[in-house]
């Protein structure tokens, strides 16, 4: 068969290797890169040295992505690209000086309520995993009993998630709480900080493994869809160049107002398209920049995350520190007062906010999954906006459409 694949990041470009070989394909991507959030970028710092530096995603779990892991494997990379790097937070309010929560250690009365909310939120969220809590439970009802005031609760538990996602601290409480808690999650003993593992060549360097892997597929940047239609037994898909592809089936790995868009001229597909609007976005911009204008000014305070409360907004800065001591930083910068003075670049992000409402429209479009060679994948299906969630959203999608895939099989023992 001939396989259309709107979307080359994680999951759109996972589909295309794990059905190469067996079938051909062709991949529509917006962007002139490939990656959608895996975007890596090399900088020089003032003394010639080169780095890899992520302005998306940053970091993976190898233990706890299983799958991830395994893709990584069967792409080249070994334990020697990868790099152990701490997970620890800094919360502190715009208006004062010193942060109230620094650190990954468990709360001890001496650390204060901050600490203690912290705590609490993130033991919590690996109980909601462990009991199987419904997606559909909104952060709010899981967050109100816990024994913390209501400013320890806005300023350091709905805070973290609103840092991340781009929406106000207030919209925060209405996320599913199994989503927000498969991030923030964390039972390690006490005085143990976590880590997590950055790619040495940069998390791009996947993407780019992917799509070299590929022979029977045609990578197609700077060509996104804009209509799909049946033509008798087959779909047809129209690039925005006006170009028409036709293919035997179609797998949608983009955000949830293109396929809207792309179905409009299908009756059949009504339904779908009103689930798909329960999908909401928020735009984000981060940049790269060297001087750390948003963290504390005694750096023994500084974390690898260091998010400040402003009002009704939170956003947070990456620290990245080097073996030779230098220091750069990926910043939110969206609804920022003042930019940092020596920034670098920048770069536009739409993030999905993963609400309950969006969770009971997945579990529409994975009743409608695979019907009449129509496919999802990619964060419109997953449950969380992890790179596992992503490589298990092409899996499946392999599995239908492939499963004497070999790559399949490797990938799935």
């Amino acid at each position: 068969m001939r396989i259309g694949i709107a979307g080359a990041g994680v999951a759109g470009l996972t589909v295309a290797w794990l059905l190469d070989g067996t079938h051909e394909s062709v991949v529509l991507e917006t962007r002139e890169d490939l990656g959608g959030n895996l975007r890596s970028h090399r900088i020089t710092d003032d003394h010639g040295i080169t780095r890899t530096v992520d302005l998306g995603v940053r970091e993976v779990s190898l233990e706890a992505f299983e799958l991830f892991a395994r893709l990584a494997r069967g792409l080249g990379l070994t334990d020697a690209d990868w790099d152990d790097r701490p997970v620890t937070h800094t919360v502190r309010r715009a208006e004062e000086k010193h942060p109230l929560y620094c650190g990954s250690s468990t709360w001890t009365a001496e650390q204060g309520e901050a600490a203690r909310a912290v705590d609490l939120f993130t033991r919590a969220a690996a109980d909601w995993a462990e009991k199987d809590l419904r997606w559909s439970v909104p952060l709010h009802d899981v967050v109100e009993p816990l024994p913390v005031s209501t400013e320890a609760k806005r300023d350091f538990i709905y805070a973290l998630p609103a840092a991340l996602w781009g929406c106000e601290v207030t919209e925060a409480a209405a996320l599913s709480a199994r989503a927000v808690g498969a991030v923030f999650a964390s039972d390690a003993p006490a005085g143990q900080v976590p880590t997590a593992q950055t790619l040495r060549n940069g998390m791009q360097d996947v993407a780019r493994r992917l799509a070299a892997g590929l022979r029977t597929t045609e990578l197609r940047p700077r060509a996104a869809l804009r209509r799909i239609r049946r033509v008798g037994e087959r779909w047809e898909m129209t690039d925005c160049h006006g170009l028409a592809h036709h293919v035997d089936a179609i797998v949608l790995a983009v955000p949830a107002d293109v396929v809207t868009d792309a179905l409009q001229p299908l009756a059949d597909t009504e339904p779908v398209r009103r689930a798909l609007s329960a999908y909401h976005y928020e735009n984000l911009r981060h940049g790269l920049h060297l001087d750390p204008c948003y963290l504390p000014s005694d750096r023994r305070q500084w974390s690898t995350t260091n998010t400040v409360v402003d009002g009704c907004r939170a956003a947070s800065t990456i620290h990245y520190r080097f073996d030779d001591d230098s220091d750069v930083f990926v910043s939110q910068l969206a609804h920022r007062e003042q930019l940092p003075r020596r920034l670098l670049i920048c770069t536009e992000f739409r993030t999905l906010l993963p609400t309950p409402e969006m969770f009971a429209a997945q579990r529409l479009l994975n009743q409608v999954q695979g019907r009449g060679g129509l496919l999802f994948a990619g964060h419109i299906m997953a449950g969380t906006a992890s790179q596992e969630a992503a490589v298990a959203s092409a899996v499946d999608v392999a599995r239908r459409l492939a499963p004497g895939s070999s790559r399949l099989a490797a990938l799935t023992p």
